[in-house]
């Protein structure tokens, strides 16, 4: 398979990663991915690269590619990249965002009400693709592709949605209410307030994983 073949695993492979499908520390074989996902090795050779260029597995002597094992810090680390970069973007978008996106956004925060309170795997997994999908379209709209390409990066580190699966009813609540402090400010054309408001977004977030596996609860923003 081609270039396709690949995008196509490597959005596999990392999806099962983030949804804590594939654990710290899994073994991740290439003919063994090949043979379950009806593919040659090649594109699973070149999905397990990007892979470790995004910090989501690495290769260990004798054991192959390993799902990494990130530590909370590591995590919590992964929160003021995002701020800055993030922040970065929605500024720039409050003077670009287009009003079909301002909509959808308004949508997805509707979309995400639903499942604020919801305590199953299903619609927890529902509602961070959801929120993925909301910044997604936040920092495309600053029609940046440098900010782009490195808010991907690191947007979805290891373990966020492991952790944002423990997550307090009351912070996801909360968390979208802050949604619509991001679009209120986006509308509003107010770069420094959608940047203010991002910011406080993601840190608010960081500061729920401060208290680490066992604390009260976690959140990906």
């Amino acid at each position: 398979m081609g270039e396709t073949g690949g995008q196509t695993v490597f959005a596999n492979l990392r999806a099962r990663i983030l949804s804590g499908a594939l654990p710290a520390r899994a073994t991740l074989r290439e003919t063994a991915l090949a043979q379950e996902l009806g593919v040659s090795r090649t594109p699973v050779r070149e999905a397990l690269r990007r892979l470790d260029e995004a910090g989501l597995v690495e290769f260990v002597p004798n054991r192959g590619a390993t799902v990494v094992d990130w530590t909370p810090e590591q995590i919590r680390e992964t929160y003021y990249l995002r701020a800055a970069l993030e922040s970065r973007a929605a500024g720039l978008a409050a003077a670009r965002i287009e009003p079909a996106d301002l909509d959808r956004l308004a949508l997805l925060i509707e979309a995400m009400e639903e499942f604020v309170c919801r305590a199953d795997a299903e619609g927890i997994d529902r509602l961070g693709v959801l929120n993925a999908e909301f910044h997604r379209i936040v920092v495309a709209a600053s029609g940046v592709t440098q900010l782009m390409v490195l808010a991907a990066s690191v947007g979805r580190a290891p373990m966020m949605a492991t952790l944002f699966r423990r997550d307090a009813a009351a912070f996801r609540a909360g968390s979208n209410h802050q949604h619509r402090d991001i679009l209120t400010a986006l509308r509003s054309g107010d770069t420094l307030w959608a940047e203010v408001a991002m910011r406080s977004h993601i840190l608010a977030a960081r500061n729920a994983v401060r208290s680490g596996p066992s604390g009260p609860g976690t959140a990906p923003g």
